[in-house]
């Protein structure tokens, strides 16, 4: 599947959209009136409604140009900043840990805490800046100790360690596509100020998985 890692979906656009994560669960009611509930995905997927982010001709105008030019419909995934959800520390109820893949390489994943019940959630699209590796609660050096790739969100260690001992903090987008390929406005009125004024339906983008 296609992947476009810059440019990112534009951050003014993104603060006003509406959404977040959602699970998909079968619920079975019996005659009696008891359920039986199944989880059918084992990690959230986070889903958002971008037009509410539009708020003049520009606004709209820039994300024509990224709809047309790097989406392209539902064809091609990119980055989209959560800006309720878009980073990580080394603990808490928004703790960045791993998951051992190999002795060397390790998949980043941040984990939500409330009381004893977690939440793990794989990160794949971290940024570089800003970036902290610990193992034990001493930081490693990026290129020394370990690297990074930003667009799987794996770290490579150059020497054996223990998934369980390290942590990482920083920042990280979500991996989006549009889920639509049509993008439908009609304009109902002009602005001195701003331009034309739109209305327009949903436009849906869904988080790619796997």
């Amino acid at each position: 599947m296609p992947f476009i890692e810059s440019p990112r979906f534009p951050e003014r656009i993104a603060y006003g959209a509406m959404g977040g994560p959602g699970f998909n669960t079968t619920v079975v009611t019996s005659a009696s009136g008891r359920e039986a509930r199944n989880q059918n995905w084992q990690y959230p997927r986070h889903a958002w409604d971008v037009s509410q982010g539009l708020n003049s001709q520009a606004d709209f105008d820039t994300l024509r140009a990224f709809f047309l030019a790097v989406g392209k419909g539902k064809r091609n995934g990119w980055r989209f900043k959560d800006w309720a959800d878009f980073q990580a520390a080394h603990s808490g109820a928004g703790a960045g840990v791993v998951s051992g893949i190999t002795s060397t390489t390790f998949q980043l994943v941040k984990r939500y805490t409330s009381g004893a019940q977690t939440q793990d959630r794989i990160i794949t699209k971290p940024i570089a800046a800003g970036f902290e590796l610990k193992d034990g609660g001493v930081t490693l050096t990026l290129t020394t100790d370990y690297t990074l790739n930003t667009t799987t969100g794996v770290v490579t260690t150059t020497a054996p360690r223990t998934a369980a001992n390290l942590t990482w903090a920083g920042e990280f987008d979500v991996p989006m596509r549009f889920d639509v390929d049509e993008l439908r406005a009609r304009i109902v009125s002009r602005n001195a100020a701003t331009g034309l004024i739109y209305e327009w339906g949903e436009i849906p983008i869904v988080e790619l998985v796997g």
